[in-house]
């Protein structure tokens, strides 16, 4: 299988369960975790630079959303009452 064709199972995959970004570094650990025996070294920390990446984009998902609450949790306090 080539990379477009995985691609496109990645397109077209569909799942019944939300998971949020901060989850996502822990299930690629797991599922690469599964699979590094069959790996090369070379191809395991290929595949861990990318979890790296997957991991700094969902930390900084995190941070934005907590962020969001704050502020939006801020603007409530400070709403005037009638």
């Amino acid at each position: 299988m080539n990379a477009t064709q995985i691609l496109g199972y990645m397109i077209q995959a569909k799942t019944d369960s939300q998971i949020n970004w901060a989850a996502l570094p822990a299930l690629y650990a797991v599922t690469l975790a599964e699979i590094s025996p069959k790996l090369t070294e070379n191809e395991l920390f290929s595949l861990i630079a990318i979890g790296s990446v997957i991991y700094e984009h969902s930390s900084g998902e995190l941070v934005a959303s907590a962020a969001t609450d704050q502020l939006l949790k801020s603007l409530m306090e400070q709403r005037p009452t009638a």
